[in-house]
């Protein structure tokens, strides 16, 4: 097992932990617990137990940037390219929906976090609007990272109590909203004057 599998290998039995026993009462000492490894050994892996919540995202763009092909976005819209890597990204996720709850609680009442956890997903939307050409080196490409930001926190809200079969609420949405954007990102093109 190389370092990177022995993280997402750390990364998924913390959010075990955390959806039985929460995230007030996990700790990186339990952890080590449970994997049968030392304290310090952990310790040099995550920090802290909120470097696991960064380390969770990375891990998420890892396997997001593994299990697709860069061809498939060739000849595709921006808007399409867009909503099969949000998609793909929510189908990792999947399996810690319930501990995502959890620590979504946890951000209400520690701003930190919150702010810790959105540095990570900022940089992610930005590599999949690079990855889709969607970027013009314009003004109006600081408008589309703000605008997939908030796309994306609303539709992480909706996916987190989607019951729906194969995610159809989530997908609905999630199409509408880009659809909404690709057009207001033309309308701002003609009728701007740079």
């Amino acid at each position: 097992m190389n370092s990177l599998e022995k993280k997402f290998k750390l990364i998924d039995a913390s959010f075990k932990i955390i959806e039985i026993e929460g995230w007030n009462n996990f700790s990186l000492k339990k952890l080590a617990e449970s994997q049968k490894i030392a304290h310090k050994e952990i310790i040099n892996i995550f920090k802290s137990k909120n470097q696991i919540l960064k380390e969770f995202s990375k891990m998420i763009d890892h396997k997001v940037e593994n299990n697709f092909d860069i061809r498939d976005l060739e000849n595709t819209s921006i808007k399409d390219n867009l909503f099969e890597l949000i998609m793909l990204r929510l189908e990792y996720m999947q399996q810690y929906r319930k501990t995502l709850k959890i620590i979504i609680e946890v951000f209400k009442t520690n701003p930190l976090i919150a702010k810790s956890v959105t540095t990570n997903i900022l940089d992610s939307l930005d590599f999949y609007l690079e990855l889709t050409n969607a970027y013009e080196d314009s003004i109006f490409d600081i408008f589309k990272k703000k605008l997939i930001f908030v796309i994306y926190g609303y539709i992480f809200t909706v996916w987190l109590d989607d019951d729906s079969n194969e995610l159809s609420k989530t997908m609905s949405e999630l199409d509408r909203l880009l659809t909404f954007s690709e057009k207001l990102a033309l309308n701002f093109k003609n009728y701007t004057p740079f």
